[in-house]
């Protein structure tokens, strides 16, 4: 008897330690994952601050540098629609920062925030505030991870409506729905 309960406290004991080097194999993959998040947080947070930058000395080819394939590829169809409209496109401002004219010096991103994150699927939606002195501007920005960097997919911009309350603009969808429209010419003829 005396045996058994000894052996039986004995497996307990190696079970408890299996079960303590487990446990830790899970906080270090978490720590992992962790820092892999933290990882592309910076990413996307420096990329979003090198963007404006630019913006701000009125840089050429931005989208190039941070905007992934699908938006570049819907921007050039609006403009090409666009070059068969008399009156003003789709955009009728910079899409980065909301202004007609050429970009303040100033501009900076502040209050940037993660409201989604994941890592594996490629996929995060940050909000910051654009700050410059000629306005503010809250909007969020839709990553995707391609070709091995994080890049905007998407640009979400928040307006207040005629009765204040505030709205949001999808970019991306609003592109689509003005691809889908037929243009005014071809509207007339039938």
């Amino acid at each position: 008897m005396g045996k058994s309960i000894f052996l039986i406290v004995a497996v307990m004991m190696l079970m408890a330690c299996g079960g303590k080097k487990a446990q830790t194999e899970s906080t270090d993959t978490t720590a992992d994952m962790d820092s892999t998040a933290i990882l592309a947080q910076e990413e996307m947070i420096g990329l979003i601050k090198e963007l404006y930058a630019a913006e701000a000395k009125n840089e050429v080819g931005i989208d190039q540098l941070y905007a992934c394939h699908t938006w570049r590829k819907m921007v050039a169809a609006v403009e090409e629609k666009d070059s068969h409209v008399a009156e003003i496109g789709f955009f009728n401002e910079d899409y980065w920062t909301q202004m007609q004219d050429s970009n303040p010096s100033d501009l900076e991103a502040l209050d940037i925030k993660f409201e989604q994150l994941d890592v594996e699927k490629g996929r995060a939606t940050v909000s910051f505030l654009l700050h410059s002195s000629v306005q503010d501007v809250r909007q969020k920005f839709e990553f995707c991870h391609e070709d091995g960097n994080w890049r905007v997919h998407n640009i979400i911009r928040y307006f207040q409506d005629a009765n204040g309350k505030e709205e949001e603009s999808n970019l991306m969808e609003g592109m689509r729905n003005y691809l889908d429209e037929p243009l005014e010419e071809e509207t007339r003829q039938h």
